[in-house]
């Protein structure tokens, strides 16, 4: 069972990419496993951008869940995030998620 604190630290994460990449939008979807393999397979591209995620340990079993985000990306990570970036190479990894992300938090699966 997926915690409303663990929903939340997913949905700041999702929110703090939106808007260090500059994009002007809230994510407000419902956040469950198929929102969680997106941000995870998004984390994994945008690593080619910033240096925060380069640590950031690939999911086993190859889809990150909702506690694998919460246990992988620390608020320290998010904080980092918010100041070090490529935000041209991550805007346009972003944006190519983020039909993913809302189909996922809308329940038609990822």
């Amino acid at each position: 069972m997926i915690t409303p604190q663990q929903k939340q630290h997913v949905r700041e994460l999702i929110n703090i990419l939106y808007s260090r990449a500059g994009i002007k939008t809230q994510f407000r979807g419902e956040v469950n496993e198929d929102v969680a393999a997106v941000v995870g397979d998004l984390l994994t591209d945008i690593a080619t951008c910033s240096d925060a995620f380069r640590w950031v340990p690939k999911p086993t079993g190859g889809k990150a869940s909702v506690l694998w985000l919460v246990k992988n990306v620390s608020q320290s990570v998010m904080a980092e995030l918010k100041q070090k970036q490529s935000v041209t190479c991550m805007r346009a990894r972003i944006l190519q998620y983020k039909t993913s992300l809302d189909m996922a938090a809308a329940g038609l699966g990822y």
